[in-house]
This record gives structure tokens, sequence and C-alpha cells, in this order.
């Protein structure tokens, strides 16, 4: 989850944060946040350790769920949405009207926490269309953390195409309203849930909403909204583990494609 972030940033930031909650409302805590580096790591650290919640991307999720009974969300909230859009972008001029015209061609790639399913979509789209993986379709493919570096390349016509979530593009277009101009949307990516934190089943525990009360409250410290800089979120909203229905079904249409096409599901995503 805090993959494309500063470590340290992050440890700092969830520390006080945690430390403030745990003397504000009473909840005995360790305050040092453990920060794994693969799915891996952290099913077995959760599985070594008492640990009651997970920060993690939505590919993640069913691999730790399948390990840890999880039972409960908190998920971000960015543009009024929990939900992200990813969309194929090219030059109104280009005239590319399907992303089967992009083979062999250079595109962009935004990468955060909430593109973690961008590639895997992009991926399905092109094996559902008979076109392979991404990795062996398009010509070039550059990651970028920075919107400008990933967009302003196809509005120059230096990049033939890229992919950003539709919060990026529309904010975007507010401050540079050419770009959307010049910038049309070759494809969109089902509503989905890129990134959360997961709660371990148990029995009710009071203190569990103590603590998921003060996530939905990140807003109120410095370090909580640090913590939201960080996951690019503007607060944090509790949901069942059923909001990530749809999600799980466009990685389960992935998964099944790979197997269909004699391909080893990507393990690398975001």
């Amino acid at each position: 989850m805090f993959s494309q972030v500063n470590e340290n940033d992050a440890r700092a930031a969830i520390k006080v944060w945690i430390m403030t909650v745990a003397k504000d409302k009473n909840i005995p805590v360790d305050p040092d946040p453990h920060i794994q580096h693969s799915v891996d790591d952290l099913i077995q650290f959760g599985q070594n350790n008492a640990v009651d919640g997970f920060g993690l991307t939505t590919p993640e999720f069913p691999h730790l769920n399948r390990k840890i009974k999880i039972d409960r969300l908190a998920l971000g909230v960015h543009k009024g949405k929990i939900t992200e859009e990813y969309l194929i972008l090219v030059r109104q001029d280009s005239g590319i009207k399907r992303v089967e015209q992009l083979r062999g061609r250079s595109i962009n790639l935004l990468s955060s926490p909430r593109m973690s399913l961008a590639l895997l979509w992009l991926d399905t789209i092109l094996l559902e269309s008979r076109q392979g993986q991404a990795s062996i379709f398009f010509g070039t493919i550059t990651r970028s953390s920075r919107p400008a570096q990933v967009t302003l390349p196809v509005f120059f016509g230096k990049t033939d195409a890229c992919v950003i979530s539709r919060t990026t593009f529309e904010l975007m277009g507010e401050l540079n309203p050419q770009l959307k101009h010049q910038l049309k949307i070759l494809a969109a990516s089902p509503a989905v849930i890129p990134t959360g934190f997961a709660f371990r089943a148990k029995r009710y525990d009071p203190i569990d909403s103590r603590i998921i009360e003060a996530m939905e409250q990140l807003g109120n410290t410095p370090a909580g909204r640090q913590i939201l800089a960080l996951t690019q979120s503007e607060h944090i909203k509790s949901c069942p583990v059923s909001c990530l229905n749809e999600s799980l079904q466009l990685l389960n249409r992935y998964q099944r494609l790979c197997r269909t096409n004699g391909i080893k599901p990507s393990t690398t995503y975001p």
C-alpha cells in the first residue's frame, strides 16, 4: 500500500497517529508500525504476531484473506468516491480509434497505490481481444508517479498513449483545459477499489470499533492528515468486505484469461 511513498515518512506518520489515538481513546496498541515488502511477508508477520489491521492493495487481498480471515475494511475516499476508474488516453488527432491500434506503440502508466489494478485491467482487455499481455503488446511501457510526466508526452505527441485515473485526468483538465481538449478517452475501466485497510475477523471487541472510528477521523490530527496524503485519500470510510466484489471479479477475469492462454499471472502489481 505504501510501495510508492517514502517508507520513513509513512512509518513516522503512522506511529505518531497511533500514539495519539491510543492516548485519546485509551486503546492498548503497539505504537510501532510494521511495514512489509510483500504480501507473503505480511501474511507471515500476521500469523506470527497479534496483528489486527493490514494496509494493502486489492490484488494482494485474496491471498491475505485465504490465510487470515478478514471481515471489515476501511477504505480511502478520493474525490468523494471509494473507487477509481482507469483511462487510456490518446491524442484527438492520432487517428487511433481502438486499443488494438496501439500494438508496438509507446504508453505511459501512472504509478501509485490507487493505480494498483490499472495494469491488470490493461492486461485483461488485451487478453480478451487476443492481443497478448501489455508487456509484449506495447513497444515500450514507461511508469511514473508524476501525472504530468505521464500525460504531457502524449499531449505533445512524444508518446502514443497513457493510462491514468479519471479523477487525475479531470483535475489536470481543470488546471489545463487544453489537455482535456487535445486528449480523448480510448477506453475506460469499470469502477474498482484499488487499496485499503483490512481487519482480521474475530469476536466483537469494542476496541475494534474505536480503532475504526479513529480511522474515520484521521483528518482531525496533523499525523492523520499526513497518512491521508500518503494514501491519496480525503478521509477513510468503514465498509464491508463485499465492497470489493466487483474489483475481485476483475482480478478473477484476469487470472482466468491467464490460465486459458497458458500465461503465469503477474505477482508484481501495481
